[in-house]
């Protein structure tokens, strides 16, 4: 292969990585035209299949995989993972066609190796469709996912390693990385894990940063191009998810964090958040006049609950039994309601099956003490209690309808649920 056609390929796919995708079109159409007289051989047609991986992953990065028809191919299904899946089929009989063609060595390696890059975005493709599906359910197995993007990152770690390739190589990786940290970001919430949580939501944070430095290359950041609103589709959906998260993060490690700092500056810094939770939560018992409103963790059976994240070393952790097992995360007033735990504990445990369909919320009167209570799961162990030393009625609407709003949204499915552009 030429120099020519070696700086040819490297333009053509850096231009593909940063967004430019008109850009690597016109390139391969003059690349065309200058290689006019053969194009009916091996370049020839790899610079046909380019102008076509222009296109698709143009539609990608717009989420275009949840659109039914997409322009620019003549197929009876033409769905984006069907247009994949052609070119996938165009450039495994083309690397076939110049196996044993000694001159062509680098368009079969090209082909090849496309092909496997190829592969792992229709692999992408079926993750985003069954995130976006589970997402319209009542609950989220992100064990299931990270199980997902996991696989397609370890089959893909070596794949596609040519110089060409490196730069969409680089923006794949990082997209794998990044759905990669947020997703067991979520499972290690769900487990009340504090430092692993942080970790992995700020790996997350790190890896947004150098992809979105990545879609802005020199010349776009110097004429001003490429503004926040204008980042592919794909890639801000990846900044709402990692911004869900953190504020769900905020609220179940907020007695955490507030140590870390001045509550004053706790409460602003909750003020920016994409859902100030707390804030939700200080307006709806203000307002109602509520006891509390409290998150409870069960650790039954979690031999290696460690609390907020700290301990001290040297000591070893025997798992929680009985009530212990329930660990008040959250609290509001400030003032943990250890008075009300036993009650508490045992309507979790009477209405367990109830409490994990993760669709009703649970009420609750006790006439001993006049105090009622009303219950909601959010996590498969983290419960939703809202407590009054009054009597209210199960028919409170406007407390059911707060319990239900801030479960829903702590459970995270809306953001899942609105990657199908139709579904916003």
């Amino acid at each position: 292969m030429t120099d020519h056609q070696e700086e040819f390929l490297n333009d053509f796919f850096n231009n593909v990585s940063q967004l430019n995708f008109e850009k690597a079109r016109e390139l391969a159409e003059k690349e065309r035209e200058i290689s006019r007289l053969g194009l009916t051989g091996p370049w020839g047609m790899l610079l046909t299949h380019l102008s076509q991986v222009a296109l698709a992953e143009r539609s990608y990065v717009d989420l275009g995989f949840f659109v039914t028809k997409n322009k620019g191919f003549l197929r009876k299904d033409n769905s984006l993972k069907s247009m994949y899946d052609g070119l996938r089929t165009d450039l495994s009989r083309l690397e076939e066609l110049t196996r044993s063609s000694g001159p062509d060595k680098t368009v079969n390696t090209v082909a090849n190796q496309l092909t496997q890059f190829l592969t792992a975005r229709i692999e992408l493709i079926d993750l985003y469709e069954k995130m976006q599906v589970m997402g319209t359910g009542k609950q989220m197995q992100y064990e299931e996912l990270v199980s997902h993007i996991e696989c397609i990152v370890e089959k893909h770690s070596l794949s596609f390693p040519h110089m060409a390739l490196t730069s969409i190589k680089a923006a794949l990786s990082l997209e794998c990385e990044i759905l990669d940290h947020l997703l067991r970001a979520q499972v290690e919430m769900q487990m009340w894990r504090f430092l692993q949580s942080l970790m992995l939501l700020h790996g997350a944070n790190t890896r947004l940063l150098a992809w979105e430095n990545k879609l802005q290359n020199r010349e776009s950041r110097k004429l001003g191009f490429l503004k926040a609103n204008q980042l592919p589709a794909v890639f801000q959906w990846c900044l709402k998810l990692k911004a869900v998260f953190v504020s769900k993060f905020t609220l179940y490690f907020f007695t955490t964090l507030v140590k870390q700092t001045s509550f004053a500056d706790m409460r602003q810094q909750c003020g920016k958040l994409s859902c100030d939770y707390y804030q939700k939560i200080h307006n709806f018992q203000r307002r109602y006049d509520a006891a509390a409103v409290t998150l409870l963790f069960d650790a039954t059976g979690v031999e290696d609950f460690k609390g907020s994240g700290y301990h001290h070393p040297n000591k070893p952790l025997d798992p929680p039994t009985g009530i212990d097992c329930y660990q008040i995360i959250f609290s509001h007033p400030a003032q943990k309601p250890v008075n009300y735990l036993p009650i508490i504990v045992n309507v979790i445990q009477e209405n367990a099956a109830e409490l994990m369909a993760m669709d009703q919320v649970i009420y609750h009167f006790c006439p001993r003490d006049r105090t009622t209570y009303f219950l909601s799961s959010v996590d498969p162990r983290i419960t939703l209690v809202v407590i009054f030393d009054c009597k209210k009625t199960e028919k409170e609407t406007n407390i059911t309808h707060f319990i239900t709003d801030i479960s829903s949204q702590l459970r995270c499915n809306k953001v899942f649920a609105n990657l199908k552009p139709s579904s916003k």
